[in-house]
């Protein structure tokens, strides 16, 4: 709560200064007002917080394979729900297996497969049931 105190109070300093419209002569006010907020938020921060602990958690989330970031991108996909799409990767390229029931769902697989970071060529291998 602390912390989101001192934001507001920042915000605020920030708002009174464009208000009164300050000019370039009041750079030393600005500067310390800067120095006195940076020093209030980061005395409002616990000692033991490490603030790029949730973005260390979230990398631990992102897949590092590149056949598993394809796999993720397809699951996100709800036009392929209950589709099963074997995706292998050797290096930078990609090969899809499997049935799918169309061929503008086929399109759409090929496509985020090709639009995967990482991912330089993929092979479709994905078959198409004859009508």
């Amino acid at each position: 709560m602390r912390q989101f105190a001192a934001f507001l109070i920042l915000i605020a300093l920030f708002v009174v200064l464009v208000g009164t419209r300050f000019k370039a002569s009041d750079a030393e006010k600005l500067a310390a007002v800067a120095r006195l907020a940076g020093s209030k938020i980061r005395n409002a921060l616990p000692p033991a917080v490490n603030i790029a602990a949730p973005v260390d958690a979230l990398r631990k989330e992102l897949p590092t394979r590149l056949d598993h970031a394809v796999i993720m991108r397809l699951a996100a996909d709800k036009r392929l729900a209950g589709l099963n799409v074997t995706v292998t990767a050797e290096g930078a390229t990609v090969k899809l297996r499997g049935v799918v029931p169309d061929a503008k769902t086929r399109k759409v697989i090929v496509s985020l497969a090709e639009n995967t970071a990482g991912v330089d060529a993929v092979v479709d291998e994905l078959a198409v049931p004859a009508e």
